[in-house]
């Protein structure tokens, strides 16, 4: 045991006992990483697109999943001068509602590969097949709206962020993703609170390619966005995990690495889900290791499954406090 670490079982049993006195009124929300079911992954799929579901019932047993959709869904459009370009074949985009995901986040580097017709094109795929998004737009007003969903006698709102260079930020009439600035996302968060949204879930599109822990200025940024009113940080883009810090009432995650990722040729690793878990009277939060082999997911228990939260433990262990933490520091 102490090869794994008492506090990762005792922290998994301890989620499992609480989830079994809490009875089944609770919100659960699932978020998974980057998801690119395009590039390599087409390649191996061929004219199966949901192989990477096959068997995989973690987003169709919540009640609210969602995922950083990695690339444009369309055809048309002209390729953007870069080094990658992806964009998903539309008649893919069934297995987004098959598969149990229920929201995508648009802002993030790829969105906007294919130009403005790839993702308004993106849109209204989405739209066709009811699968909801939040981040991207063909204006402004429309890449800040955010999706708010009513659960169970619950609110919950969801906002999605990108700051970097490979997407525009929409700005009045002009198409693009929500910047992430903090000024926008403050104001975004407090008219959710206005409309008294009971939780408030922000996604960033953010931090270094294959870093383990976020830069002094992301952890900064991310206390900014709980302090302005956000009850949990949502992170992707570095392709690996990071660290989950709670910070006051709220709770980061700073990356969920990639969840199934075609922009490179690895078909097998070992990945993460994160659940928040609403409750009358209060939240829990819970690691859901994940193995994805062969392009197909799968949900990891026993020790394999200790092993991935226990590298989480470890990845958050710079935090001053920490889901890992039974007892919060003062």
């Amino acid at each position: 045991m102490s090869r794994l670490g008492t506090s990762s079982l005792i922290f998994f049993f301890a989620l499992c006992q609480a989830r079994a006195q809490q009875g089944s009124d609770s919100v659960v929300l699932r978020f998974g990483g980057d998801l690119l079911l395009a590039g390599h992954y087409e390649e191996a799929a061929q004219d199966t697109p949901g192989v990477a579901f096959e068997g995989f019932d973690l987003f169709r047993t919540d009640d609210i999943s969602m995922v950083n959709h990695e690339c444009a869904i369309t055809t048309r459009g002209t390729k953007v001068p870069k080094p990658y370009n992806f964009r998903m074949r539309p008649d893919y985009v069934e297995v987004l509602p098959q598969a149990g995901i229920d929201l995508v986040n648009l802002a993030n580097n790829h969105i906007y590969d294919y130009g403005e017709e790839g993702l308004f094109d993106t849109i209204s795929y989405l739209d066709s097949i009811g699968v909801l998004h939040v981040g991207a737009g063909r204006d402004q007003a429309e890449a800040r709206k955010p999706v708010v969903l009513h659960l169970k006698g619950r609110s919950v709102g969801f906002l999605g962020y990108y700051g970097g260079g490979e997407a525009p930020a929409a700005q009045g009439t002009k198409p693009g993703v929500a910047p992430r600035n903090t000024d926008v996302i403050a104001a975004d968060i407090r008219a959710l609170r206005r409309d008294s949204v009971d939780y408030v879930v922000v996604t960033l599109h953010w931090g270094t390619e294959k870093a383990e822990y976020p830069d002094a200025a992301q952890q900064a940024f991310a206390h900014g966005v709980i302090d302005a009113g956000a009850d949990a940080v949502i992170g992707h883009h570095p392709h690996v995990l990071q660290g989950i810090e709670r910070y006051k009432k709220g709770v980061i995650v700073y990356s969920l690495g990639n969840f199934v990722f075609g922009g490179n040729r690895r078909d097998t690793y070992d990945t993460a889900l994160f659940e928040i878990r609403l409750y009358r009277s209060g939240v829990a939060f819970e690691v859901i290791p994940i193995r994805v082999q062969g392009w197909r997911a799968r949900d990891l228990v026993g020790p394999e499954g200790i092993r991935i939260r226990k590298v989480f433990e470890e990845l958050s262990s710079k935090f001053n406090n920490s889901i890992f933490i039974m007892k919060e520091k003062p």
